[in-house]
């Protein structure tokens, strides 16, 4: 892919912030924006501070983030032995944590593939574009895939709501190779069955892999709940730690069934909405796992979001027993590690409930940080004794 002739000059005083390692140029940012809003979408530009080459960009003149660096050498080609060096420098990172192929290999711009997710599953490969650049470079990602991982199998799970802030339309294919039926994944030793073309988002979410496996080491003999279950894998993790019941509650009925088919013991599996089964139920459980889906996903839904998780826990607080441990997750990236543990304040004082805070922690090792880009840092999970 050709890099274009005309450059990107940032605008004095607005260049620290880049110098100092942020991989995003907003449009307001950019000297020449007016020049480079003839260019088709996702074109590759040289950045330039103080008239000098600084890095290579992807350019998309529809977008509040107009550009994003792709490499800090400006010489650099964008080529398929560019993304094969990217991804094998992450397939090595992951190497040294996780003994089977099962991992999130690609976390965006924390691997420097800016706009770009791969999940692996063994030799299946899910992939997801939010961007116009990365799109552009789309057949050089394949080709770059498939020269490292030969025979693999790729799918396009490019259907995120981010897609339209690009300009681009959304779409799930498969690219190479064939996909039928599920899959078969191992996490924490346990084995999932995936629907990884028409499941949740990429198929998994690996990023809770740590919080799966610290909840078999506190589940011994406790009764557990596993609500936004998906598939189980907090519950499941709580069976191997030798927990006495587990309750499994998601609206999906496609995720239900797939516990309900696994035919374990002690096992309660509801296809219900969370709030709805939290409101209704007259059960009491020594563990709480709240794992929802986003409930902030641009800024003008903060304030109802951060109460919607206020309701959760004080809800998720009404079913935990006196010494239970609670556990919220959120994946907003809207919401701060403070905003979530401020939530959860006021709705343990709404409830009259005491609380300490024992745990925080965030997504695992194949989610790395962009130490620049506080963005990058969606996961929180925290966890409380109640009293």
């Amino acid at each position: 892919m050709e890099i274009s002739a005309t450059k990107l000059k940032l605008k004095r005083n607005h260049d620290l912030r880049v110098n100092h390692g942020n991989p995003w140029i907003f449009s307001n940012e950019i000297e020449n924006f007016s020049q480079l809003k003839q260019l088709e979408k996702g074109s590759l530009v040289i950045v330039q501070i103080k008239d000098a080459d600084f890095a290579i960009a992807y350019f998309n003149p529809q977008s509040l983030i107009a550009a994003r660096i792709l490499s800090y050498n400006a010489s650099e080609k964008i080529d398929e032995d560019f993304f094969v060096k990217r991804i094998l420098d992450a397939k090595n990172l992951r190497d040294k944590f996780f003994a089977k192929p099962f991992y999130r290999l690609i976390h965006s711009e924390a691997d420097f593939l800016p706009g770009l997710i791969i999940d692996r599953f063994d030799n299946y490969f899910t992939c997801q574009i939010s961007t116009a650049g990365m799109e552009k470079l789309a057949p050089t990602l394949i080709a770059a895939l498939q020269k490292t991982f030969p025979n693999c199998i790729i799918i396009f799970k490019n259907d995120v709501e981010n897609r339209k802030l690009e300009g681009l339309e959304n779409y799930v294919k498969t690219v190479a190779g064939e996909i039928s039926g599920d899959i078969e994944i191992e996490e924490n030793d346990i084995k999932y069955l995936l629907d990884i073309k028409d499941g949740q988002k990429t198929g998994w979410f690996f990023d809770q892999r740590i919080n799966r496996d610290f909840i078999a080491q506190i589940s011994k003999d406790c009764n557990v709940l596993d609500a936004f279950c998906y598939l189980g894998g907090f519950g499941l993790n709580a069976l191997k730690g030798g927990a006495k019941s587990v309750t499994f509650v998601d609206s999906s009925e496609a995720a239900i069934e797939k516990i309900k088919n696994r035919n374990l013991e002690n096992v309660d599996a509801i296809c219900e909405k969370v709030f709805d089964f939290l409101e209704n139920t007259d059960k009491q459980f020594d563990v709480v796992l709240l794992d929802p889906p986003a409930f902030i996903k641009n800024k003008k839904d903060f304030f109802s979001g951060i109460k919607g998780y206020e309701k959760l826990i004080k809800l998720g607080a009404s079913v935990t027993k006196k010494g239970g441990i609670l556990m919220i997750s959120s994946c907003s990236h809207h919401a701060s590690l403070a905003d979530l543990t401020s939530a959860a304040n006021n709705a343990f004082r709404k409830s009259n409930r005491c609380a300490k805070l024992i745990r925080v922690f965030g997504a695992g090792y194949d989610h790395p940080l962009h130490p620049a880009l506080k963005e990058s840092e969606y996961l929180k999970s925290i966890t409380f004794i109640i009293d």
